[in-house]
């Protein structure tokens, strides 16, 4: 199977042609290669579409933090490089399925828990914003126009090979690696979250190929592939100084105005329709993700 894979050269997409290179043919779309290869350019996308099975729509500006400091950007490259997707898909392939990349940042700020997909989503920054954008354009393509479509929403996925370094977990690992304060915006006591390690997020992705080939024309539905299994930041931050044998102290600054206050959500629906959950103990994910760590930066 012939899959066009947006954004092949990211955290996710490097991870998703090593694992599952040996199942599928990816074509890797992403402007880490060549900068020719932008999301916003449809003509070049349009291209790209022709005689693929599906497209698996993983570029954008991914991080809150950087959307923050430039948010035009984030906005133009998420919602126009989807709309850019689906359009080229529309017009060039329509018989392709797009599964697109969306993040629990769309749910932003509920306060009960767990978060389900029937749960309102409140996006608190221009990247969650964009992300809400990209899956309301996947359900209006597939309700006007036909596609098959189908939103993913990562929930804290992370690992020590292939992570941004400057993300929660390997920036805690890397700070106890080499004894320096650990710092957490707010009351990291209060902020909880769920992580779901790499490996289950390949595997979330493999069931979700599987699951939307097969559907008829004007499909759409969305997943969540979260952990329910919630650690506040402060006993994280523990977690990691224990498994370290650091002697990093925990410090607090103060709060980010574009940040979620914490996150976990059900994956009730992926078990039921996707056969999917998450399989890594936490703390097993991290041990392997500090030995991954430490062979990344000597």
């Amino acid at each position: 199977m012939k899959i066009l894979l947006t954004g092949g050269s990211g955290y996710v997409g490097t991870c998703l042609r090593r694992k599952l290179g040996h199942i599928y043919s990816f074509i890797n779309y992403d402007i880490k290669n060549n900068p020719k290869d932008d999301v916003r350019d449809l003509a070049r996308l349009e291209r790209a579409v022709r005689g693929v099975s599906g497209v698996i729509h993983l570029a954008a500006i991914s991080r809150p933090k950087v959307a923050f400091i430039d948010p035009h950007t984030c906005l133009t490259t998420n919602i126009g490089g989807t709309a850019n997707v689906l359009e080229a898909v529309r017009k060039k392939n329509p018989k392709a399925w797009v599964v697109f990349s969306s993040s629990r940042e769309v749910y932003g700020g509920h306060t009960k828990f767990p978060v389900t997909e029937k749960s309102l989503r409140l996006p608190l920054n221009a990247y969650a914003v964009s992300k809400v954008a990209g899956e309301d354009l996947m359900q209006q393509y597939a309700r006007n126009y036909g596609l098959r479509a189908l939103i993913l929403r990562f929930c804290g996925v992370y690992t020590g090979a292939d992570d941004i370094l400057d993300r929660v977990i390997p920036r805690f690992i890397i700070l106890a690696l080499k004894n320096k304060p650990i710092t957490l915006e707010g009351n990291g006591k209060k902020k909880m979250f769920d992580f779901v390690y790499i490996d289950d997020v390949i595997n979330g992705v493999n069931k979700t190929i599987g699951y939307v080939k097969n559907k008829p024309n004007g499909f759409c539905d969305d997943f969540t592939l979260s952990a329910n299994n919630p650690i506040s930041l402060y006993d994280l931050a523990k977690l990691i100084i224990k498994i370290t044998e650091s002697r990093s102290k925990i410090v607090n600054i103060p709060e980010r105005s574009y940040d979620v206050s914490g996150f976990w959500g059900s994956y009730t629906k992926a078990k039921k329709h996707l056969g999917w959950e998450p399989k890594v103990n936490f703390e097993n994910g991290l041990v392997k993700s500090i030995k991954e760590i430490i062979q990344r930066i000597g």
